[in-house]
C-alpha cells in the first residue's frame, strides 16, 4: 500500500493529528455545550437573585409600611379608646358624687358607644366581662352573648378577648368583619379593655382595608419598576426575566412575549409552562427544559430557570431558547476547526518534510545494507556516492573526515557506522579472497610435491626390492661358494678351473656390487631430496597455520563488527561464522598435517641414516670383493702353492656370507620403511584434498562479495 517509510509515517502520523483534532473538537463541542448551558445557567441564577434582592427590598419597604401604619393605626385606636375611657369616667365619677344615679350614668355610657364614630366610620362597644353585648351601633346585637361568635374567617375571638380584656388589661384582636350597614368583610384591628368599676369589656376597632389597599398601590408599583427593570435585562439574545404568583398570574411577563403567556403549554407534559415552573420553584430546584409551540406554529427548545420568593409568594423566573445558547457554540465550533484544519495541513507538511529528511537517509543505508546482504559490496559503496537522498550520505561520510561530527544526530553516526562496516568489511573480504588465493596456490604446490615424493618413494621402494633381491642372490652366491672352498679342500686338482669360474663370478659380483652402491647411492640422493622436501613441506604447514590463524582473526574482527551493525550485519554475521568454523577446520587439518610431516621427517631421517650406513656397508662390500678379486686371481695363479690357506678363505666367505646376510637384513628394514613412507605420504596427500576442499569452500563462500580491490 505504501512505497516509502516517510510516507507510511506521514500517513500515520496524519491520521493520529486528525483523530486528535477530530476527538478534540468533538470534546471541545460537547464541552463548551455543558460550559455553555453552564454559564447561562450560572448568568439566568445570578440574574434570578439580583431580581430577588430587588424584590426582597420591595418586600421589606411594604413590609416596613405596613408595620409602620399598623403601628400608627393600633396607636390611634388606643388613643381613641383613652378618650373613650376618659369619657365614661366622667360618668362614673358623676355617679359617684351623686349628680345622676348609675343607671344614668350607665346608659349614659350605652348611649355614648352607640353614636360615637371615628375615622372611617369606626364606633366602640360595651360588653359584660362574659361577652354579653351591652351597647353596639348594630342595635341587634345588643343583649346577646358573643363568647362564641365567629368573624368572616371562622376565628371565635370570644375567649381571646375576655384573656386580653380583663387578664391583661387590654389587647389587639385581628377580625375580619363587616362595616355597619355593609355584608362584605374587611381586616379590621380591635382594641379591647377592661373595665373593672362596672365588669365591662370596652373594645373599638379600626378597618385596616385601607393599609392593605395602600400595600396593594406599592405592590403594584413594585411590580412596574420590576418590570421596567427586566426589561432592561437580557439573557443571550432574547431570554428574558418574567415573575408570577401563586395563583399562576403573570405579573411581569417576559418582553415581547404574548398577552397569553400564562396559558403556553409545556409540550414535553402537557401543562401550562406556569404550573411547572411553579412546581420546580416550590421543590426548590432551579432548571426545567421544555419545548413550546410558537406564534407560527414552530416547536421550539427553550430553558427556564426559577425561584419563589417565599414573602410575596411570587416566583422569579427566565426564559431563553436553547439555539441561542448553542449559537456562540457552533460558531466558535467553526471557527476552531477552521483553524485547526489549518494547523492539521501546516503540522503534516512539517512532519512530511521532517521524517523525510530523516527516512531517506535510512532508505539509502537500507540499500547499503540489501547490497550486502547479497554479497555486493560495490554496489554498496556506490550509493554513498550517490544523490537518492540529496546527498545527505556523501556529506555526512565528508564532514565526519573533516571532524565535524559534533553537529550530527542519531541517523548520522548510523550512516557513520553503516560506512565504516563496509569499508572494514570490504578490506576483510578482499584479505581473505587473497588469502583464499595464496592458500589454494600454496595447497597446489603443497600437491605437486607430495605427488613428486610419492613417485620418489615408490622409486626407491622399487629399488630397496632390488638391492634386496641382489642381496639375498649374494648371500646365496656366499653360501655357495663356502660349500665349494669345502670341497675344493679335498678337491685340489680341479682347483684352478673353480678359481677361474670364481673370477668370474667375483666379476659379476663386482658389477652388481657396483649396481647396487649406484642404486644405494641414488636412494641416498633420493631420501635427501625427500627429507628437503617434507622440510619445505613444513614450512608450508607452518603458513597455511598462520593463515588460518589470520582468517580466524578476520572472522572475529567481522562477527564484531557485524554485532554492531545489529540487524542490518546479520548476513555478514553467518558468512563471518562460517569462515571462523572454515579457519578451525584448517587449523586441525594443518596440526594433522604437520604430526605426518614430523612422523615422515622422522621416518625419512632414519631411512637417511640406515641408507648412509648401508652405502658405507655397500662401499666395504665393493672393497672386499677387489681385494677377493685380487686374491683368486693369486689363488689361480698360485692355487698349487696355496691350498693350505684355502681354510681361511674358507672362514673370509663364510663372513662373507654374514655380511651380505645383515645386508640382506638392512635392505629388508630399507623396505618396510620405504612402505611406510609410502603410506604416509598417501595419507598427507588426503589431508592436502581436504586442505584443498576447505580452500575451495571458503572460496566459494568469500567468492559471493564483490569487493573494490585497492
Amino acid at each position: 500500500m505504501f512505497r516509502s517509510i516517510s510516507t507510511r509515517i506521514s500517513y500515520i502520523v496524519a491520521a493520529v493529528v486528525v483523530a486528535s483534532t477530530l476527538a478534540t473538537l468533538v470534546f471541545t463541542s460537547t464541552t463548551l455545550e455543558e460550559d455553555m448551558i453552564a454559564s447561562q445557567g450560572r448568568t439566568a441564577r445570578n440574574t434570578i437573585r439580583m431580581g430577588m434582592l430587588y424584590l426582597q427590598e420591595g418586600h421589606q419597604a411594604l413590609s416596613r409600611y405596613r408595620k409602620h401604619a399598623f403601628s400608627d393605626r393600633k396607636q390611634a385606636i388606643k388613643d381613641a379608646m383613652d378618650i373613650f375611657i376618659s369619657q365614661i369616667d366622667g360618668f362614673y365619677e358623676l355617679y359617684k358624687s351623686g349628680q345622676i344615679t348609675e343607671k344614668e350614668a350607665k346608659e349614659a355610657a350605652y348611649r355614648l358607644a352607640r353614636n360615637t364614630r371615628y375615622f372611617n366610620n369606626d364606633y366602640f362597644f360595651i360588653y359584660t366581662d362574659k361577652l354579653d353585648s351591652l351597647a353596639h351601633p348594630t342595635r341587634s346585637l345588643e343583649g346577646r352573648n358573643l363568647s362564641k361568635v365567629q368573624d368572616s374567617n371562622g376565628y371565635a375571638f370570644g375567649p381571646d378577648m375576655i384573656r386580653k380584656a380583663v387578664r391583661e388589661g387590654g389587647g389587639y384582636l385581628h377580625l375580619v368583619w363587616p362595616r355597619l350597614s355593609e355584608t362584605d368583610s374587611n381586616p379590621k384591628i380591635v382594641y379591647v379593655k377592661g373595665y373593672s368599676k362596672w365588669h365591662w369589656i370596652i373594645g373599638t376597632g379600626a378597618y385596616v382595608d385601607d393599609i392593605e389597599a395602600s400595600v396593594e398601590r406599592q405592590k403594584h408599583d413594585l411590580v412596574k419598576e420590576m418590570r421596567k427593570g427586566f426589561s432592561q435585562i437580557r439573557l443571550a439574545d432574547t431570554g428574558r426575566l418574567f415573575i408570577f404568583n401563586n395563583e399562576k398570574q403573570v405579573l411581569v411577563p417576559p418582553l415581547g412575549s404574548g398577552a397569553d403567556f400564562d396559558k403556553t403549554i409545556n409540550l414535553n407534559t402537557g401543562n401550562t409552562l406556569i404550573h411547572d415552573l411553579k412546581d420546580v420553584g416550590k421543590l426548590g430546584e432551579w432548571r426545567l427544559d421544555y419545548k413550546v409551540r410558537r406564534q407560527d406554529g414552530e416547536i421550539v427548545e427553550r430553558q427556564s430557570y426559577v425561584r419563589f420568593f417565599a414573602p410575596l409568594g411570587w416566583y422569579v423566573a427566565s426564559t431563553v431558547p436553547m439555539d441561542e445558547i448553542y449559537a456562540p457554540v457552533e460558531d466558535l465550533i467553526m471557527k476552531q476547526g477552521a483553524i485547526s484544519f489549518i494547523i492539521l495541513l501546516m503540522t503534516i507538511g512539517v512532519i512530511y518534510y521532517v521524517i523525510r529528511r530523516v527516512c531517506l537517509p535510512i532508505r539509502s543505508v537500507s540499500k547499503v545494507a540489501y547490497h550486502v546482504s547479497k554479497g555486493d559490496l560495490r554496489e554498496a559503496r556506490k550509493v554513498f556516492a550517490m544523490a537518492t537522498d540529496k546527498g545527505h550520505l556523501k556529506r555526512v561520510v565528508d564532514s565526519f573526515e573533516t571532524g565535524r561530527e559534533k553537529r550530527f544526530d542519531e541517523v548520522d553516526y548510523l550512516v557513520k557506522s553503516i560506512h565504516t562496516m563496509l569499508q572494514t568489511l570490504n578490506s576483510l573480504v578482499s584479505q581473505v579472497q587473497k588469502s583464499g588465493d595464496q592458500v589454494t596456490g600454496s595447497a597446489l604446490k603443497l600437491g605437486t610435491a607430495i605427488n613428486q615424493l610419492e613417485a620418489a618413494v615408490e622409486n626407491q621402494a622399487a629399488a630397496t626390492q632390488e638391492l634386496g633381491s641382489s642381496s639375498r642372490e649374494i648371500s646365496a652366491t656366499s653360501q655357495e661358494l663356502a660349500r665349494t672352498m669345502n670341497e675344493s679342500t679335498s678337491v685340489a686338482v680341479s682347483t684352478g678351473d673353480l678359481a677361474t669360474q670364481g673370477v668370474r663370478d667375483l666379476s659379476e659380483m663386482g658389477r652388481a656390487m657396483d649396481a647396487m652402491r649406484d642404486a644405494s647411492g641414488g636412494i641416498f640422493s633420493k631420501l635427501s631430496v625427500i627429507n628437503s622436501k617434507a622440510a619445505n613441506i613444513s614450512s608450508v604447514v607452518t603458513s597455511i597455520s598462520k593463515i588460518s590463524e589470520q582468517i580466524n582473526l578476520l572472522s572475529l574482527n567481522a562477527a564484531i563488527e557485524a554485532e554492531k551493525a545489529g540487524e542490518f550485519g546479520q548476513g555478514f554475521s553467518v558468512v563471518a561464522r562460517e569462515i571462523r568454523k572454515l579457519a578451525d577446520q584448517t587449523a586441525m587439518s594443518t596440526l594433522d598435517i604437520e604430526k605426518i610431516v614430523a612422523e615422515m621427517l622422522s621416518a625419512v631421517s632414519a631411512g637417511v641414516m640406515e641408507m648412509d650406513k648401508f652405502r658405507k656397508q655397500v662401499e666395504n662390500g665393493v672393497n672386499n670383493v677387489a681385494l677377493l678379486g685380487d686374491g683368486i686371481s693369486g689363488v689361480v695363479n698360485q692355487v698349487q702353492t696355496l691350498t693350505p690357506r684355502f681354510e681361511s678363505v674358507n672362514e673370509g666367505m663364510q663372513n662373507q656370507s654374514e655380511g651380505a646376510a645383515q645386508i640382506s637384513k638392512a635392505m629388508l628394514q630399507l623396505s618396510e620403511t620405504s612402505v611406510q613412507t609410502k603410506d604416509a605420504l598417501s595419507e598427507f596427500v588426503s589431508i592436502t584434498e581436504q586442505l584443498a576442499n576447505s580452500v575451495a569452500l571458503l572460496e566459494e563462500e568469500v567468492a559471493v562479495f564483490q569487493v573494490e580491490h585497492d
